[in-house]
């Protein structure tokens, strides 16, 4: 089986949908519903990459990239944003919560598969 991926997205249509690309390329899929949610998945199985959203209840994106960064174990998780919000300060912000990557929706199917892959690459930078 491929490497774990942890969707984190507060529409579970978008959930789903992004979780049935990513299957399609091979790799196990879990969702969660809100940061909050991420968090206690990411305590008892931690995934290989996050997709998280920007804009959910209870905790966004940028907070749970925030919690995440904070523990040492989890500096090198990579995380991508996947948002609606494409505005430079969104983005800007992101990655300076500690994201690896920031992509607008919708997005390219194979766009998404490659930077997965090239961000779950062994010796990435």
């Amino acid at each position: 089986m491929g490497a774990h991926i942890l969707v984190v997205e507060d529409s579970p249509t978008i959930r789903n949908l992004i979780a049935m690309m990513l299957r399609q390329y091979g790799y196990q899929v879990s969702g969660a519903a809100d940061g909050l949610e991420a968090l206690a998945q990411v305590e008892t199985s931690p995934p290989d990459l996050i997709i998280t959203d920007v804009n959910m209840p209870r905790m966004d994106g940028f907070k749970l990239i925030a919690r995440l960064r904070a523990q040492a174990r989890f500096a090198g998780l990579p995380i991508i944003v996947l948002s609606t919000e494409s505005g430079t300060h969104d983005r800007q912000t992101g990655l300076a919560a500690g994201a690896d990557l920031y992509l607008t929706k919708p997005v390219n199917p194979g766009l998404l598969a490659q930077q997965v892959a090239r961000l779950l690459e062994p010796n990435r930078t």
